[in-house]
């Protein structure tokens, strides 16, 4: 079971999404460390060594993944002309919710503004939903990060308000920011965007 998390391989017109590897440590530290990147996450800029301890953990995670247990599965973003590694995306229990299962992404700045996210997210979705056989997805963003609501918008995802609680343990970075929920209904149609109200993303 776990060769739809170790062996994920997924293709869009533009990407390829592929589990993490050592090689990908110095890209994705880049990536991770940038100011711009870092203003909408909750973490500091990484060493070398973290993300390669990182990027061990995950390989960790896809061995033990079944579809009733999803530890993590995270992927890169690579351009498929370049090869060049452009962001991640990935999936694994929600901070503020275990039980949940939440969507994530980031991308570099420099490739911002491109539709690249979206494309990332709409294929790893459809991945979550069809060959993992999730039932639900969750997402969650600052609410003053307006690309990235419209990613979340435009995966189908509903609108729940903001996150008013969560465990002690918890980061309380996420407390207040908007909070989406998206069921596996096999109907997908509801997600499509009109090309007018395109992300940035």
């Amino acid at each position: 079971m776990s060769d739809i998390f170790v062996n994920c391989r997924i293709e869009t017109e533009r990407l390829i999404l592929r589990p993490y590897a050592i090689g990908d440590a110095p890209a994705l530290q880049r990536i991770a460390s940038d100011p711009q990147v870092l203003q909408y996450l909750p973490d500091d800029p990484l060493s070398i060594e973290e993300v390669k301890n990182i990027i061990a953990w995950s390989i960790g995670c896809h061995k033990k993944n079944t579809k009733e247990k999803l530890y993590k599965l995270n992927l890169t973003m690579l351009d498929k002309k370049t090869n060049e590694l452009i962001g991640w995306c990935g999936l694994g229990p929600a901070d503020w919710d275990l039980e949940q299962i939440e969507i994530y992404y980031a991308v570099a700045p420099e490739r911002w503004r491109q539709g690249l996210t979206s494309e990332a997210t709409l294929a790893l979705r459809d991945y979550a939903f069809d060959i993992i056989e999730l039932k639900n997805l969750v997402g969650i963003t600052m609410s003053d990060n307006i690309a990235s609501n419209k990613v979340l918008q435009k995966l189908g995802m509903s609108y729940q308000g903001t996150l008013d609680r969560a465990p002690k343990d918890c980061d309380p970075y996420f407390l207040g920011q908007n909070l989406y929920v998206l069921a596996n209904t096999g109907n997908r149609q509801d997600a499509l965007y009109r090309e007018e109200n395109e992300s940035p993303l």
